[in-house]
């Protein structure tokens, strides 16, 4: 089973792409799925990591649990707290991730296995795969989307997106790139090139 990598910026349509892969018959997984399961579960090994980092004021006051809107918050605000929550899942998410493809690998149901993280180039893991795909899409969309879909002013949406490592650095690890500009139809076209290109370069036609 080949593994591949899909990444990109927020709001550049990495989801969309992902959903057309697993129309394809593809096996698909996100790194955010895995991530969400390890810090939110009722058993999670790193929620006391988590608290006693961030403080009490993460926790939900009637659950007291961990609270996925103050979680994200913290996250968006303060850099080093990033960092701090990317050394301490990321490693767990990793060794789910390799767990699963083993686990699918054994039915030979799937021939590629799609791993979408944004996350894939700027922590290294881009090259455990055998091929990386980059989805982006025009500066300017990009801001708008983001503006919609999160409902944000432009100076908010264009800080979040500067937050992020640039586009461009991903794209120079990129094997194959989807530019998600303008219609959907013109994505899913491109989309679909891609998994034929990834088919020809695996040789499983």
């Amino acid at each position: 089973m080949m593994q591949v990598g899909l990444t990109g910026g927020i709001c550049t349509g990495k989801t969309f792409v992902l959903d057309i892969f697993k129309k394809l018959g593809c096996y698909t997984l996100q790194a955010d799925e895995l991530s969400q399961k390890i810090i939110f579960a009722p058993d999670s090994p790193v929620a006391q990591a988590i608290i006693d980092a961030f403080g009490e004021g993460i926790l939900n006051p009637q659950t007291q649990e961990i609270s996925r809107d103050a979680f994200s918050r913290e996250l968006f605000e303060d850099p080093s707290k990033r960092e701090f929550i990317n050394r301490l899942v990321h490693p767990l998410v990793r060794a789910e991730r390799e767990r699963l493809m083993k686990e699918i690998g054994k039915t030979t149901v799937y021939e590629i296995f799609v791993y979408e993280s944004a996350l894939l180039v700027e922590s290294g893991i881009w090259r455990d795969f055998d091929a990386v795909v980059v989805v982006f899409t025009h500066a300017e969309e990009q801001v708008r989307r983001l503006m919609k879909r999160n409902q944000l002013s432009r100076e908010e949406a264009e800080s979040r997106i500067r937050s992020q490592f640039p586009l461009s650095e991903k794209l120079k690890v990129a094997h194959y790139a989807i530019d998600t500009t303008g219609s959907f139809e013109k994505a899913e076209a491109q989309a679909l090139e891609t998994y034929h290109l990834l088919r020809k370069r695996f040789q499983l036609d």
